[in-house]
C-alpha cells in the first residue's frame, strides 16, 4: 500500500503546533510547513479496537482520494500537493499501518464561517463565490472520467484570503461508470441538501445529485440562512388531507427571501431543486446562467459606484469653489487689491476713490492654460487605412477597439458595414452586416449597439437598436426599439442613461427631427420621450457630456438643408430625470437650452469625454475644409486654435482612445457637391497624441 504512493510522497514536511483547523470526511485537519509554505494536512483517525476489515476499507478509501486528488488541476478545486508519513506512537494503529497524511493548499476560510461572521455579505461577493463553485463542479462533472462530489455543502466550500471559492473534501467523491450513473451506500452528506433519489434505500448518485445540493448552496449563500426545508408531508386545510410537497415547495420560504439579493437566480434554483433528476439542468448550463447574472450585477454595481463618485466629485468641486471664494474675499479684505481686465494690475483702497466696484470684473485664469498657450502640440501617427473611404461617420471605443459606422461612402458595401479597428494589432476587420446603414455605433452596457438607421435596400428609416453578439457573430435585438424611426441621430451616454436626439425622419427625405428619447439600460425598461426638444432640428451631430451639461455643436438639415452654427448646452439632469410629459408642452421647454457661442466650423467633430470642448476639422464658413483643432475657452467664451490635423478635411470621425490621444478616421477634402465629397472621401486613419513642447 505504501509503495503505491511513493510518487506522491513529500520530503521535509513538519507539523505546525497549533490548534486543529477542522475535520474532514476521514479525520482531523491541521497545519504543516512544506518548503517554507504553510499548508493544510488531513490525517486518518482510527479508533482503537476497529476490526482489520474496517481499517483496511478506510485506508483504501483514503488512498483512493489521494490518487483522485493528484489528477485534479482547477483553480476552483482544492489543490492536492502530496502525502507524508508523520511519526507515530510506538505500537499504535497509526504506526502499525503506517498511515499517510494528505497535504493540501491552505485556505483562509469556509463559506459557513464567512456567513457566520458577516451579517451582510456584499452582493458581488456572493455571485463570485457561487460562480466559482459552479466552475469547480463543471470541471469535476466533465472530468475524464466524470466525478460526482456527493458531499457538497457550505462547510467544504473553502475560500482564499481574496474570497476565491474552491471545492474541497473530495473523500466521498466517486468516479462514474460508463452509464454516468452510480448506485452506492449512503453517505454522510447533510440531509437538508440531499436530493430525493439519494435518500432512498438504494440511493442513486450522479451529476444531478450535486446540482440539487448546489441549489441549496445558492439559497444558503444569498439568504445567509440555512435552507432547512419544511416537512415533506403537509396537511392541506382546504383539501383536509395530507399532501406530499415537492422539494421546491418545501423550500418556498427560502426562495421568497431570495428576492432581496438573488432575484435573478430564483428560477435557476427552482430548476436545480426539481424532484426529477432528469429535469435538473446540467452544471454547464447552471454556470452560464450564473455568469450572465453575475455580469449584470457587476455592471450595475459599477455604474452605481460611478454615480456615487460623480456625485462626490460634484460636491468636491462645489466645496473647492466655496473655499476659493472665501480665500479670495479674505485676500481682498487684507490687501484691498484685485486684478482687472482694463489693464490696471493693482487697485488699493486709497486709489479706489469713488469708483463703482460693482462694475469691476475679476480676471480668472484659463481653464487649461497649458493647451491654450501652446505649450502642447499633437503629434500624428499614420495607422492602417480604413477598408473603404468614408465620411460623416461616427466612432465609439471599447477595450482598445474602435468601431465606426453610420457614414457615407462611394463604396456601397461600406455603408452597410461596421468596421472595427484593433489598436493593439493595428488591424481593421469588418463585422457581419446588420441589415441597416446610417445607424450610430454606440456602447450600451459593454455591448456594441447600432442605433437607428435605414434599411439597406431602401431609404426607409428604422427604430431598431441592434446589438452585436460576439459569441455568435450576429446582430440581435437585446435592447428595446426606439419610439421613433430615425437615422444618424445624436447619441450619448450619461451614467446609466442613453440619450438619442434628432436625426433624419421619414422615407427618402432629408427631414430632420428635434425630439429626444432616453433609455435607462440598467433597468432595461423602454425608451421614453422627454418634453425638452433640441433648439433646432439636427442630424449627423455629436452630442457630448461636459461638466454635467449636455452639449451639442451641429447643424440642422431640414428640407432647405439649412446649416446652423449655434452651440448649445443644458444640464443633463434636465433630460435624464424629467418624467414623461405631454408633448404639447414641449415648445415651452426650449428655453432651458443655453446658447454657448457660434460653432467654430460647419461639419466639425466634437471629441467625446473632452472638457473643455475640442472640435476637430470641418469647413470654414466660406466652404473651405480646415485642419484646425479648436478648444473652447470658457473664460473668453470663444474657440481657440490649439493644434492641427495633418491635412484639411471635414466630416471626420474622431474618438478619444486615452486621456491624451485621439483617433481621426476618414472625412473628405473637397467641399461643395455630394460628388465632390464622394470623390475626395478618405481612408486615412491617424492617431494624435498630445505631447509637451520642450
Amino acid at each position: 500500500m505504501t509503495t503505491d504512493l511513493q510518487g506522491l510522497v513529500l520530503k521535509g514536511v513538519t507539523k505546525v503546533y497549533r490548534q486543529e483547523l477542522g475535520h474532514g470526511s476521514y479525520g482531523s485537519i491541521y497545519a504543516v510547513k512544506y518548503c517554507g509554505t504553510i499548508c493544510a494536512a488531513k490525517e486518518i483517525i482510527l479508533v482503537e479496537g476497529l476490526g482489520e476489515v474496517e481499517i483496511q476499507q478506510t485506508v483504501e478509501s483514503f488512498i483512493m482520494e489521494c490518487y483522485q486528488c493528484s489528477t485534479l488541476r482547477h483553480p476552483n478545486v482544492i489543490q492536492f500537493l502530496g502525502i507524508y508519513y508523520p511519526s507515530a506512537t510506538a505500537g499504535s494503529v497509526q504506526e502499525r499501518m503506517r498511515l499517510p497524511v494528505m497535504v493540501m493548499e491552505m485556505m483562509a476560510d469556509s463559506l459557513t464561517s464567512l456567513v457566520d461572521k458577516h451579517e451582510k455579505i456584499p452582493l458581488h461577493m456572493k455571485y463570485s463565490i457561487v460562480h466559482d463553485v459552479s466552475l469547480g463542479l463543471c470541471y469535476l462533472h466533465n472530468h475524464d472520467p466524470p466525478i460526482v462530489h456527493r458531499d457538497l455543502s457550505p462547510s467544504n466550500i473553502l475560500l482564499t484570503a481574496h474570497h476565491v471559492a474552491k471545492i474541497s473534501d473530495i473523500g466521498l467523491a466517486k468516479v462514474l461508470m460508463a452509464d454516468y450513473r452510480m448506485i452506492m451506500a449512503d453517505t454522510t452528506e447533510i440531509v437538508d441538501l440531499k436530493s430525493p433519489e439519494s435518500l432512498g434505500d438504494d440511493p442513486i448518485y450522479g451529476p444531478p445529485t450535486d446540482v440539487f445540493s448546489f441549489g441549496g448552496i445558492l439559497l444558503y449563500t444569498f439568504n445567509q440562512l440555512w435552507p432547512r426545508p419544511i416537512r415533506q408531508v403537509h396537511f392541506d386545510p382546504i383539501l383536509k388531507k395530507k399532501v406530499t410537497l415537492s422539494e421546491v415547495e418545501r423550500r418556498q420560504q427560502h426562495l421568497d427571501k431570495m428576492i432581496e439579493d438573488g432575484e435573478m437566480l430564483i428560477s435557476l434554483v427552482e430548476e436545480c431543486l426539481d424532484d426529477d433528476p432528469a429535469v435538473r439542468p446540467p452544471i454547464v448550463a447552471v454556470c452560464e446562467k450564473i455568469e450572465v447574472s453575475k455580469d449584470a450585477v457587476y455592471m450595475k454595481e459599477s455604474i452605481q459606484d460611478t454615480i456615487t463618485l460623480h456625485q462626490q466629485s460634484k460636491q468636491m468641486r462645489s466645496e473647492i469653489g466655496r473655499l476659493k471664494s472665501e480665500n479670495y474675499h479674505l485676500r481682498l479684505s487684507s490687501t484691498r487689491s484685485v486684478p482687472l481686465l482694463n489693464g490696471v494690475t493693482e487697485l488699493s483702497e486709497e486709489t479706489l476713490g469713488d469708483t463703482d466696484t460693482s462694475k469691476l470684473r475679476i480676471e480668472a485664469p484659463p481653464l487649461i492654460p497649458a493647451l491654450i498657450t501652446g505649450r502642447y502640440y499633437i503629434k500624428w501617427t499614420q495607422l492602417a487605412d480604413l477598408p473603404a473611404p468614408m465620411y460623416r461617420a461616427f466612432a465609439t471605443v471599447q477595450n482598445k477597439k474602435v468601431y465606426i459606422a453610420g457614414g457615407t461612402s462611394p463604396v456601397d458595401y461600406a455603408m452597410h458595414r461596421v468596421f472595427v479597428y484593433d489598436i493593439n494589432t493595428d488591424r481593421w476587420d469588418q463585422l457581419p452586416p446588420s441589415g441597416y446603414h446610417h445607424g450610430i455605433p454606440h456602447i450600451i452596457g459593454c455591448k456594441l449597439a447600432l442605433i437607428g438607421g435605414c434599411l439597406s435596400t431602401a431609404m426607409q428609416r428604422t427604430n431598431k437598436v441592434s446589438t452585436f453578439d460576439e459569441t455568435n457573430q450576429t446582430w440581435t435585438s437585446y435592447y428595446p426599439d426606439l419610439l421613433s424611426a430615425r437615422s444618424t441621430p445624436g447619441v450619448v451616454t450619461h451614467l446609466e442613461n442613453v440619450i438619442v436626439a434628432g436625426g433624419r425622419a421619414g422615407d427618402d427625405t432629408a427631414v430632420a427631427q428635434d425630439d429626444i428619447e432616453v433609455f435607462n439600460w440598467i433597468e432595461n425598461s423602454h425608451w421614453r420621450k422627454v418634453s425638452i426638444n433640441l433648439p433646432v432640428p439636427m442630424w449627423s451631430f455629436t452630442p457630448i457630456i461636459a461638466d454635467d451639461y449636455l452639449v451639442i455643436v451641429g447643424y440642422s438639415a431640414g428640407s432647405a438643408m439649412k446649416r446652423y452654427t449655434g452651440s448649445y448646452k443644458i444640464p443633463v439632469t434636465n433630460i435624464t430625470n424629467e418624467p414623461q410629459k405631454n408633448s404639447s408642452k414641449s415648445n415651452k421647454k426650449k428655453t432651458k437650452w443655453t446658447t454657448i457661442t457660434s460653432a467654430p466650423h460647419w461639419s466639425t467633430a466634437l471629441v467625446s469625454n473632452s472638457f473643455p470642448l475640442m472640435a476637430v476639422g470641418g469647413q470654414n464658413y466660406n466652404g473651405t475644409p480646415t485642419s484646425d483643432i479648436k478648444m473652447y475657452d470658457e473664460c473668453d467664451k470663444s474657440w481657440r486654435t490649439m493644434a492641427s490635423l495633418s491635412s484639411a478635411r471635414t466630416d471626420v470621425a474622431v474618438a478619444a482612445v486615452s486621456d491624451n490621444a485621439i483617433i481621426a478616421i476618414g472625412g473628405f477634402t473637397k467641399a461643395g457637391s455630394v460628388a465632390n465629397a464622394l470623390s475626395s472621401s478618405l481612408t486615412t486613419v491617424e492617431l494624435g497624441q498630445v505631447q509637451l513642447l520642450h
